[in-house]
């Protein structure tokens, strides 16, 4: 990773992660752009189709949900062609191209938590993996779904990090040097036309967001080497489990659950079909 780009993301959050309330959904923003870069190989304008497929989440960091009250289903769930078909120019046309991969109606986040494989009335695969993780005896007593969540998200990334070994940087790089027209693009949408929420609503949900973002993001371009990436996104882990979990999880404990998660999805490499028909699902409802 350029160590440029890194000292000034790394002093920029020591400043601004003070002011960001704590990580409370796990998420996944690395696989994300994964799939959108498979989706549109031939899009010149990668970092913004890399923060369109993560954007939509920044629906989970309202700080007060009666100013946007349908965030989350405005940005998952409705509106999908919407950022599409405001979008103006190269760059929020790149942006709206990485937002329609996101999306749980037939995007990305439908393969993980709503149903996987499509048509088989199983959970998303990330629910699955949670699932079992949950049966695995001598984890944490007080492990439970949302912290398997968690720890399989995780787990996918890292693999598909093997997979990709510049995908952290381009989940930085697309996060810090995003252009300001994405999120003119989404006040367009969510407060012009639509009248969905505010502009400072929007805007501070959108910077605690990438603070966040650019954390998970610098625990994942650590070295793989000593497992510095996996002990980096495991110490985020131990912050996150008092939320989570509601009581305190040592490092350790956090490392023996990331390791059980890996080695549940990396098994007959299940992670890389359930990527693999998250993509081909995508291109084919953008294409029938």
């Amino acid at each position: 990773m350029n160590k440029r780009l890194q000292r000034i993301a790394t002093l920029v959050l020591a400043v601004t992660v003070l002011f960001a309330p704590t990580l409370v959904r796990a998420f996944n923003p690395a696989a994300h752009i994964y799939i959108a870069d498979r989706v549109f190989e031939g899009c010149g304008d990668k970092i913004d189709l890399f923060y369109g497929s993560i954007a939509p989440d920044l629906a989970l960091y309202v700080a007060n949900q009666d100013d946007w009250l349908t965030a989350f289903a405005d940005t998952h769930w409705k509106f999908i062609d919407d950022i599409q078909n405001y979008a103006i120019g190269a760059t929020q046309k790149a942006f709206a191209k990485g937002w329609l991969t996101h999306n749980q109606a037939w995007g990305a986040d439908r393969y993980a938590h709503i149903e996987y494989p499509l048509g088989s009335g199983e959970p998303g695969y990330v629910i699955q993996k949670a699932n079992e993780l949950l049966k695995i005896p001598g984890l944490h007593p007080d492990l439970n779904l949302d912290f398997a969540h968690y720890a399989i998200e995780v787990a996918i990334d890292l693999l598909l990090k093997g997979d990709d070994p510049k995908l952290a940087d381009k989940l930085l790089i697309a996060n810090w040097l995003r252009s300001w027209q994405d999120r003119n693009l989404m006040v367009r949408v969510f407060v012009w036309e639509l009248n969905k929420t505010d502009w400072l609503t929007l805007a501070a949900a959108e910077l605690t967001f990438r603070n966040l973002v650019c954390r998970y993001a610098l625990a994942l371009s650590q070295p793989s080497f000593g497992d510095k990436d996996k002990k980096a996104l495991a110490q985020l882990g131990v912050e996150l489990a008092q939320e989570l979990v509601g009581t305190a999880v040592t490092f350790d404990q956090v490392m023996d659950i990331l390791q059980e998660a890996i080695g549940l999805c990396e098994e007959n490499e299940e992670y890389k079909a359930a990527i693999d028909a998250t993509i081909d699902g995508i291109k084919s409802n953008l294409n029938p």
